[in-house]
């Protein structure tokens, strides 16, 4: 591995604010094709292509066209990275459409690629938030 799984998971994290694209890109160059997300209590995929298309239903159901990441803290242990972060869903005009706190836990393989990823959140605070 040629970076810190800390360095890998940040950058991760803050291609996100840049748009749906480099975020993509970002998706299909960190997962695995065995690759499991976890959204816990809401929804689990495997591989890149099931996590880009629950991304677009996600997107698609709260009408927005970016999100903005706020890391808060990120803690690593070997290949495993914590984060606390908000994530905040940006609409096409630039407006917040709703934030909510997340936990996420990142387990990274010996070449730098993601083998597991699950999100902790309230989910009353994701379906609380309106178009």
């Amino acid at each position: 591995m040629n970076r810190a799984p800390i360095d890998i998971i940040r950058a991760f994290l803050d291609v996100w604010s840049e748009g749906p694209e480099p975020l993509e890109k970002a998706i299909r160059d960190l997962f695995r094709p065995d690759t499991e997300w976890v959204n816990m209590g809401l929804s689990k995929t495997v591989g890149a292509d099931e996590a880009l298309a629950m991304g677009a239903k996600f997107e698609a159901a709260m009408g927005y066209s970016k999100i903005l990441v706020e890391t808060l803290h990120i803690a690593a242990n070997g290949n495993v990275v914590l984060t606390e972060r908000m994530d905040r869903l940006v609409a096409a005009d630039g407006r917040e459409i709703g934030a909510f706190a997340i936990a996420g836990i990142f387990e990274l393989d010996d070449d730098g690629r993601l083998v597991r990823w699950r999100d902790y959140t309230d989910p009353s605070a994701v379906a609380g938030i309106h178009q």
